[in-house]
């Protein structure tokens, strides 16, 4: 159920990641969503990853899953914040077209969660 889980969402988030691209590729800016689009794949990859690594551990022990979880969103705001970072000063990318792509893509969580009572369902 979490891999089918973890399919639909990349599906989802990378459709809508390529509807921006496509559309700030008319303005010019495919580098820079295509590079919004990277960093919400890796977002997703890695939450995906996490979960899956938290629901194996809390079986054994419901506080290490929760350590896991909490670790993991210590670590992937850092590498977020890195990843925006490189990308807009030593990439020199347009700002609106990394940050809406990435935004949008994130919003797309949202069609994942329809009918899930929690967020590990």
């Amino acid at each position: 159920m979490q891999n089918r889980s973890m399919s639909q969402s990349l599906m989802i988030q990378g459709l809508i990641g390529l509807v921006v691209l496509v559309a700030f590729a008319f303005k010019g800016l495919w580098a820079s969503a295509l590079y919004g689009l990277f960093i919400g794949l890796v977002n997703v990859v890695l939450l995906g990853w996490t979960f899956q690594k938290a629901n194996q551990r809390a079986a054994e022990n419901p506080k290490s899953g929760i350590l896991i979880l909490y670790l993991s969103a210590v670590i992937r705001f850092v590498l977020l914040a890195v990843l925006f970072v490189l990308g807009l000063s030593l990439l020199k990318l347009d700002p609106m077209a990394v940050v809406l792509t990435f935004v949008l893509m994130q919003a797309g969580q949202m069609f994942n969660l329809k009918g899930k009572r929690r967020l590990t369902d």
